[in-house]
């Protein structure tokens, strides 16, 4: 199961990051150890994605570069030194594969800071447990809290649209994303024809 973590440039009360997801102790981990690293360099660490599987691990880093988007040119530099620095710290005890990749358009909203930044966007929730038959839900992010988020106009695969707002606390998720809509830019408002006087 992947799990997502925090950076670390949100910081609470006592000098640590505003977690608002799950975090799995070895993507917090790696995250604390590389995270400084690629602010240095002018980069941010999204997320981590880590599953243990029964021949090894698959370990994927999530990187962007703010206010201009990474390149895969960046991409490719970047590899080969966030995997020296893992054989250097050495914080998976098993064998693994290693992905640095780009968040993509419906890239994972992690720390406080990305929900606030899609505030009226849509974004898609799955959820730890079921809530009115479904763990996903599709909707506009209304309210954005230290606690949780809002949802307004929300769908789900078994009841379909539903016009109301719905809250949901930061602990009951277990993935977000921006849901990126394609056909935004395509919809045109609709002409008035009138008379002419």
């Amino acid at each position: 199961m992947p799990t997502f973590l925090l950076g670390t440039r949100n910081f609470g009360r006592q000098g640590r990051p505003v977690i608002v997801l799950e975090l799995h102790p070895v993507a917090r981990k790696i995250a604390d150890l590389l995270d400084p690293h690629l602010q240095r360099q002018g980069y941010e660490l999204i997320a981590v994605e880590f599953k243990q599987g029964a021949r090894g691990a698959m370990l994927r880093l999530l990187v962007d570069k703010p206010g201009g988007g990474i390149s895969l040119n960046d991409l490719e530099r970047l590899s080969p030194v966030l995997s020296d620095l893992l054989d250097v710290y050495d914080p998976i005890e098993s064998r693994y594969l290693l992905e640095v990749a780009s968040p993509g358009i419906n890239r994972p909203l992690i720390k406080l800071e990305h929900f606030e930044e899609f505030r009226g966007k849509r974004v898609k929730l799955r959820t730890h447990l079921a809530r009115n038959g479904s763990k996903s839900f599709i909707g506009t992010l209304a309210g954005v809290t230290p606690s949780g988020i809002e949802l307004n106009e929300i769908s789900t695969p078994a009841n379909g649209a539903a016009d109301h707002r719905e809250a949901f606390k930061f602990e009951e998720i277990h993935t977000a994303h921006y849901e990126h809509d394609f056909d935004e830019g395509k919809r045109k408002p609709a002409s008035r024809h009138g008379a002419r006087g």
